[in-house]
């Protein structure tokens, strides 16, 4: 059975990225960050799998780091 898509909040997606709330949202916007869902009229998170998603990516395009 698979686990389910978690939402995060930014707190989350700041502690996994390191990304600032300012960061977060420039790159939203600009379609280089995943979108977030809207929880309630004032609250939004993000799939947990995006923001996975995301990262992997950037490992992608930037190497294991660990290769010399």
């Amino acid at each position: 059975m698979t686990e389910p898509n978690r939402i995060l909040r930014f707190r989350d997606v700041r502690d996994r990225t390191g990304l600032s709330r300012t960061t977060v949202w420039r790159q939203v916007k600009a379609g280089s960050f995943p979108k977030p869902v809207n929880l309630t009229t004032h609250a939004v998170g993000w799939y947990e799998t995006d923001i996975q998603a995301w990262q992997a990516g950037l490992r992608r395009v930037g190497g294991s780091g660990g290769e010399a």
